[in-house]
């Protein structure tokens, strides 16, 4: 978009457009549109050689045209349905190893007249830059899919481990996220805190399913044992570069406002803010679930339990956020 905003710009030019192309449906469709009727035109795809910016995706070669209302492949019902008057028109392929993988559009000088020889000098050293952008772009999603999937790899691992926290680890995060929205957290932030709290319980992998799945009460031997998997869960993540950052959410979901909890004891502003966060969110959901040794709290009892521990157990202001979505959904 940054560089669209420039082409613009520099060719003084009423709107200009990216098309990228969608090679298994055989379309072009709209990356980036600016001007406007920008969100009418993104609603538009073309089919390869279909009108002026099909012909060039489809060919891999640049049309400068001073009036399109007289080329033969002009799309004039396009300009019509979005009330847009078309006439000069610079349109160029975006390669990237020889290979077309998309298409710029410039569209109308605003002084009426047409695009240049130096218009498209510019263009083309604008295009290079696009499709570099492009592939970094592709790149990085790439990367990112392949770090998800380990994430959800790793979850899985714990859902085959203990049916509860199948269920559970997927009810934890969406209250964290929830919390997090409501304390004003950035999708960023809210990203990573997504993920640190399907993972808060991977440290469950290495507890024995004698312990994990026993249909009673743990005693104060086996309860420590199961302690541990907040520092199994740690040593897993921290092995892994991808995953480090994350790592905190299962390292400190137990920790207690006052110092009281496990890890390391840390209180207050000591213990990460997400850990907070599902610390909360990990409480609820542990209480409002029916285990076989007991039922489980009513959502009412559950959130006012919440409430008052605050400042003891939980943090106060995530304590409070919690309460207050809470009531609403209730309410509701």
């Amino acid at each position: 978009e940054e560089i669209m905003e420039i082409v613009k710009k520099e060719m003084d030019a009423e709107a200009s457009s990216l098309y990228l192309i969608d090679k298994e449906k055989g379309e072009l469709w709209f990356e980036v549109a600016l001007g406007d009727k920008s969100n009418e035109v993104k609603e538009i795809r073309l089919k390869l050689g279909e009108g002026v910016a099909g012909w060039v995706a489809l060919e891999g070669k640049t049309l400068n045209l001073k009036d399109v209302n007289n080329d033969p492949r002009f799309r004039k019902d396009i300009g019509e349905k979005i009330e847009f008057k078309q006439k000069a028109m610079l349109t160029m392929p975006v390669k990237y190893m020889d290979e077309t993988i998309g298409v710029i559009q410039i569209i109308n000088k605003n002084n009426g007249g047409h695009f240049t020889s130096e218009d498209e000098e510019l263009l083309s050293g604008m295009c290079s830059q696009i499709a570099i952008a492009l592939e970094n772009a592709k790149l990085y999603q790439a990367t990112k899919d392949l770090f998800v999937e380990s994430i959800m790899s790793l979850a899985g691992a714990i859902d085959a481990k203990d049916a509860y926290t199948n269920g559970h680890s997927r009810r934890v995060t969406e209250y964290s996220v929830a919390i997090g929205k409501e304390m004003g957290l950035t999708d960023e932030q809210l990203e990573d805190l997504e993920f640190m709290a399907i993972l808060h319980d991977v440290g469950k992998i290495g507890i024995r399913d004698a312990i994990l799945n026993k249909q009673a009460v743990l005693d104060d031997d086996e309860f420590a044992i199961m302690k541990s998997h907040t520092k199994i869960g740690a040593k897993i993540m921290e092995e892994m570069r991808s995953l480090r950052r994350l790592a905190i959410g299962a390292k400190y979901h137990h920790e207690k406002y006052n110092g009281t909890g496990y890890y390391e004891g840390l209180k207050e502003d000591e213990i990460p803010f997400e850990a907070r966060i599902i610390a909360v969110a990990d409480a609820y959901d542990a209480m409002t679930t029916d285990r076989p040794y007991r039922k489980g709290l009513s959502h009412e009892v559950a959130i006012n339990e919440i409430k008052r521990c605050a400042g003891t157990h939980f943090d106060p202001a995530v304590a409070e956020a919690f309460y207050e979505l809470m009531k609403r959904k209730l309410d509701n």
